[in-house]
């Protein structure tokens, strides 16, 4: 009896995280539609509360969705409605791009500050040694970030244009 009460107690739980986990972003843009479409979801707040999983099953039944009152993907695409994931991986893409360009250009001039104190010493070649050595890891760090944005870029253009049940994780 016990089993049965904790796996019921974590079978609820785990399958709210999903509706808990929408952005206020996503609830609004599925707000507006569902009143574009005729349904009255109650103010367009950006809150999942009674009037909107009223009018969202409203809209289920209607579509022949399975009408339980959540913002699950099949849903969220009848409405037209895409997550707030996107936006999401566009903008990490931005900070990929961010923190690589600044770590590769502190790398950059830890081989020019290393490659002016030898030079400043009469070691010439040991100088270009350095600063080679630091463009080459300082580039090296920028690519690595524009990469990885690149990546995020990408799953944030497919996430926008597919639907949900297909979405991608963007990449930190």
């Amino acid at each position: 009896m016990r089993k049965i009460l904790v796996s019921s107690i974590l079978a609820v739980s785990l399958s709210a995280i999903p509706a808990l986990a929408q952005s206020s972003a996503t609830i609004r843009d599925a707000q507006q539609a569902l009143k574009d479409k005729g349904f009255d979801p109650g103010p367009v707040d950006g809150v999942n509360g009674p009037a909107t999983r009223a009018a969202v099953k409203k809209y289920q039944a209607q579509q022949n969705i399975d009408a339980d009152g959540t913002l699950g993907a099949k849903t969220l695409d009848a409405l037209g409605v895409k997550s707030q994931e996107s936006q999401d991986q566009l903008a990490t893409s931005g900070e990929n791009v961010k923190k690589s360009y600044t770590k590769g250009g502190k790398t950059v001039a830890e081989g020019t500050k290393d490659a002016a104190t030898d030079v400043k010493h009469g070691e010439v070649g040991e100088g270009a040694v350095d600063l080679g050595k630091g463009i080459g890891k300082g580039a090296a760090k920028i690519g690595e970030g524009t990469a990885h944005a690149a990546k995020n870029v990408g799953k944030g253009v497919k996430n926008a244009v597919v639907p949900n049940e297909k979405k991608v994780t963007p990449d930190k």
